[in-house]
């Protein structure tokens, strides 16, 4: 009996912290695409695409093969995001994500992107944001985050360049 009370409640606990994990995951995903993150990056894919496409122009790659190739995008996005969750992980709560969600969500947050349409009572607001716990440890761990969000850049990039790479080179096609 002892056995089974201990599975259920192993089981609960885990069920739980997956649950928590899992949220935790979503609300980091709503933060970054409320704060450009993912739109900088399908940018960042839509330019690898151009690049690949020019160097691969004298092979007379056919439209229909780069279609093909560019249904990659939204795995690849999904991939950036786990990598993007593991950063956030390691210097913010599950609070502070919650915190620059709420924030994300008014007309400072969206405005805080676009200085030119800031007004004195968003710049105010976005202030007492940066005094808060949470606004604190955005600055604290920027160069951290920085430095997080670089090495991802470069690996998950790199990554998807040699994918791309591979598959071309698999449908005979060679810079």
């Amino acid at each position: 009996m002892k056995k089974i009370i201990a599975l259920v409640c192993f089981l609960a606990i885990g069920t739980v912290s997956i649950a928590q994990n899992d949220q935790y995951s979503k609300d980091v995903k709503a933060c970054i695409q409320s704060n450009g993150t993912i739109t900088y990056y399908e940018g960042v894919i839509d330019q690898m695409f151009t690049m690949l496409e020019e160097q691969f122009k004298s092979q007379d790659v056919p439209a229909a093969v780069w279609k093909d190739l560019k249904k990659v995008k939204p795995d690849a996005m999904d991939e950036l995001a786990v990598m993007i969750v593991s950063a956030y992980k390691a210097h913010f709560t599950h609070q502070d994500v919650k915190n620059m969600n709420a924030l994300y969500k008014t007309k400072a947050g969206k405005n805080m992107f676009k200085p030119e349409a800031l007004t004195e009572g968003d710049k105010i607001i976005l202030k007492e944001f940066y005094q808060s716990d949470t606004g604190q440890k955005i600055v604290s761990s920027q160069d951290s985050m920085n430095a997080s969000m670089s090495d991802i850049s470069v690996m998950w990039s790199g990554d998807l360049y040699k994918k791309m790479i591979a598959k071309l080179s698999e449908k005979g096609y060679d810079i």
